[in-house]
């Protein structure tokens, strides 16, 4: 699973809007949709109902997930900047 489609994911279920999202992830609304479209597709499930734009069920437990997920991999990733590389020769 993407993170980045993860991540447009949570914010869209957060702002309840695909323009909101665009607007604060710095994509346009269209990229936005092709994301979320990508990941449903991906995992085989509807994530958002679009009217009003709010999680379907799986999308629900799917975000009780991504938070912890997000997370641990920007800690991740973090830990990785900082950690010094050792060179052995």
């Amino acid at each position: 699973m993407d993170p980045h489609l993860l991540t447009t994911f949570v914010t869209v279920a957060r702002t309840g809007s695909f323009s909101a999202a665009a607007a604060e992830l710095g994509y346009t609304q269209s990229a936005v949709s092709q994301q979320i479209a990508a990941l449903e597709t991906d995992l085989g499930l509807p994530l958002l109902r679009r009217r009003p734009v709010e999680p379907t069920p799986a999308g629900l437990r799917l975000l009780e997930h991504a938070g912890p997920l997000l997370l641990r991999l920007r800690a991740a990733q973090q830990l990785g900047r900082n950690t010094p590389v050792e060179v052995t020769a």
